[in-house]
């Protein structure tokens, strides 16, 4: 049954009508059907004993489990329905109809139907030219290239073999292009790179550049102008990075190809973050309003917008707004048990982090450090949250003044560093450290620490790397202290 109201949540009420009109014009053996739809549509999800007893009086048998099947491939060719497709982007409906055609126009030219095939066929060709569908356009006119080899006069197949050719080198291109995106992402989002590692990386760059230009397919230019706001964002570059923002931006809010209300909505949300890093608060509250309105509040991708909204407002100084976005992320199926979404726990750990930042920001110690008992599942992430988490911890101890804690923390963070970072951290959390290290030494004087520490405070001002960052401290040790020291 689980399948059956997976596809059932999907559906929307005109689906569900011309659903049951189907099943009202069907023979009688679909009565029970109809019955069963409607004990799914209007009542929640529950065990197969329970409609089986509903429809026949009895254990789910043989009979019950016909009539389930029969219900799931309805439900099934309602979700692949032709209308259904109306919801994607034209570029991903032009796509996937002209795959369905391809294959209804192969299937008609192995039974002999060579005119109903061609027909098809040519549709294919119309999309794929119209939506540059590389691969649709290559598989249709290889189809008729084969069907008529020996049909066509040697000057005109010749012409054909070129084309497909320079069609096939696309395809390459492309699927190329693709790789090296995918490629240096997942680079990108896992590791912190040396600089070794991040000239090879200029250079893939490089090549995808070399492929978009090439093949000047709209896909390409998307994965080029992404990876650039990648590097350039990790190089500390932010204001190249902003450019190749709002190129990215402009690409998917014009061209049909890879445009999309999420596509834009997704832009946004980078357009906000590179204005966050630069401390353009304005700029980056509306870019952030953009990408949020360009999702529904129950995809995930607006619970990751409002991390954003909720950054903006805390670095902002907008305490009330950024509580605001903390009840609005917890009322998300996230926070609820039932949820099974993969990563969840780490995702609710952040916003229990976000509680305790926003907590710690206002005095109240104690609610901070009871908050940050809930963010267990980001200290075994490799992304830097572990090491928020643990410096945050230190400063709640020590403002609610267990300092006989502190050398245990402060110790354990500093192995935990050198066990698990195969390369250097980040600069901006290595200086924290060695800045959190002289603070120790100074035995908690906030005061001699910035004394002793002033070079390393110069550095922290003058890093590439912003302290808006997505991975950054909402709570930063450097200015902690130096309030602390103000405070005599």
């Amino acid at each position: 049954m689980k399948i059956i109201f997976d596809i059932v949540k999907k559906l929307r009420k005109p689906e569900i009508r011309r659903l049951r009109q189907r099943i009202q014009q069907a023979p009688f053996d679909y009565e029970r059907v109809g019955t069963l739809l409607d004990l799914v549509t209007r009542e929640e999800e529950k065990e197969e004993e329970y409609y089986s007893q509903k429809l026949y009086g009895k254990a789910p048998d043989n009979t019950f489990r016909v009539t389930k099947s029969r219900l799931k491939r309805m439900l099934e060719n309602a979700v692949i329905h032709d209308k259904s497709l109306n919801e994607y982007s034209p570029a991903v409906n032009a796509r996937l109809q002209a795959r369905k055609r391809f294959l209804q126009g192969e299937i008609l030219l192995g039974r002999g139907a060579y005119a109903a095939s061609k027909n098809l066929l040519l549709q294919v060709l119309a999309s794929a030219k119209k939506f540059h569908l590389y691969e649709e356009e290559f598989q249709a006119e290889l189809l008729l290239y084969r069907n008529y080899s020996n049909r066509s006069s040697v000057l005109d197949f010749s012409k054909q073999t070129q084309h497909l050719l320079s069609l096939n080198r696309v395809r390459f291109l492309m699927t190329q292009g693709a790789i090296l995106y995918y490629g240096l992402t997942n680079l990108f989002a896992h590791q912190t790179l040396t600089d070794q590692e991040l000239v090879v990386a200029r250079g893939q760059i490089d090549e995808l550049k070399a492929i978009a230009l090439e093949t000047a397919h709209p896909q390409m230019l998307s994965y080029h102008y992404l990876s650039e706001l990648y590097y350039h964002e990790l190089s500390g570059e932010d204001q190249l990075a902003l450019a190749f923002g709002i190129s990215y931006r402009d690409l998917v809010a014009e061209s049909p190809e890879v445009s999309s209300p999420q596509r834009v909505a997704i832009a946004e949300g980078y357009l906000g973050e590179i204005y966050l890093r630069l401390g353009d608060f304005d700029k980056a509250q509306v870019a952030s309003q953009k990408s949020l309105e360009g999702f529904t509040k129950e995809q995930m991708n607006y619970l990751r917008g409002l991390e954003l909204a909720f950054r903006i407002s805390f670095f902002s100084g907008d305490l009330a707004r950024a509580e605001k976005y903390i009840e609005e992320a917890r009322t998300h199926n996230l926070f609820h048990e039932s949820d099974e979404f993969e990563g969840s726990r780490h995702l609710a750990a952040r916003w229990h982090y976000f509680q305790s930042a926003l907590h710690f920001e206002r005095g109240n110690f104690k609610e901070a450090n009871r908050e940050l008992q809930e963010t267990s599942a980001l200290l075994s992430d490799k992304k830097g949250w572990n090491l928020l988490v643990r410096r945050l911890e230190i400063m709640i101890l020590h403002e609610m003044g267990h300092i006989d804690l502190l050398e245990t923390k402060i110790q354990n963070l500093r192995q935990f560093i050198k066990r698990t970072q195969q390369h250097e951290s980040r600069l901006r959390s290595t200086l924290l450290m060695k800045l959190m290290m002289i603070w120790y030494r100074t035995e908690y004087v906030a005061k001699e620490a910035l004394e002793q520490g002033g070079e390393l405070i110069g550095q922290l001002e003058s890093t590439t790397e912003s302290r808006y960052g997505g991975e950054s401290d909402l709570i930063p040790i450097d200015l902690w202290l130096r309030k602390k020291a103000a405070e005599g």
